[in-house]
């Protein structure tokens, strides 16, 4: 039989640095893929932003400005994949309707049809994403 492969992540550097480097290196990706993700959902949404950013958010996801600024949470990145995606959907839709009304949750599901699913997955384990501590 055929072991799976382990999954390794090599961090080069010092060992005192380790933590910081991992932690700048998902920052990074959390930026790359929400920012694909956005940029998909507002083109199908018929909406622009103005600009993205990433930060150490420790109570929320994500969070839309009325100047159309994005927010995002970088421990995103270490949620399923669709979990992201829906955050993205959810805070593109808020350019579009500044509130959680019935206009709004049609927008976001008829463009993010697992948003359900994921509001649930959330509410079950995002607790333990918050926790991650960036160093």
């Amino acid at each position: 039989t055929v072991e799976p492969l382990a999954k390794v992540i090599h961090v080069p550097g010092e060992l005192p640095h380790v933590a910081r480097r991992l932690t700048d290196w998902l920052k990074l990706v959390a930026r790359e893929d929400l920012t694909e993700a956005s940029r998909r959902y507002a083109a199908a949404m018929g909406v622009d932003f103005r600009r993205l950013s990433v930060r150490d958010q420790k109570s929320r996801w994500g969070s839309c400005s009325a100047s159309g600024q994005l927010s995002y949470s970088w421990r995103l990145v270490l949620a399923p994949p669709e979990i992201l995606d829906y955050v993205a959907a959810h805070e593109v839709a808020h350019l579009r309707h500044m509130n959680h009304g019935p206009q709004y949750w049609r927008l976001v599901l008829r463009h993010c049809p697992h948003a359900a699913m994921a509001r649930k997955w959330l509410k079950a384990h995002g607790q333990s994403l918050h926790r991650v501590e960036a160093k």
